[in-house]
């Protein structure tokens, strides 16, 4: 069972499910932008709240919350509450992006 320190995700094997991960800290009123990925993306809510908009529904979600969002599925976040968010990108097939991508 490898360790991945997240200054080294170049070295998660490729029997992994999870391709890319990360833990972002956001301030109340920030937003992230309408964007979507070539993977499937989970986020799970460590702390604070917002509301989430994914596959075209609304979402408040909070502590302990777990948001699934398919490949391809156009998906934004507005920070009502301090928030910290922990991320990470499924499998990435070949010559998959990584980052926010936009229409």
């Amino acid at each position: 069972m490898p360790v991945i320190h997240s200054n080294k995700q170049e070295m998660i094997p490729s029997w992994s499910e999870v391709s890319q991960y990360g833990v972002n800290s956001l301030s109340a009123g920030q937003e992230v932008e309408l964007h979507y990925h070539d993977c499937h993306e989970y986020w799970i809510i460590v702390s604070g709240r917002g509301i989430c908009t994914t596959e075209g529904d609304t979402y408040e979600i909070g502590p302990g919350d777990m948001v699934l969002t398919k490949k391809g599925d156009e998906h934004s976040l507005l920070v009502t509450e301090d928030m910290v968010a922990v991320y990470f990108y499924g499998v990435m097939e070949p010559n998959g992006r990584v980052g926010h991508l936009h229409r």
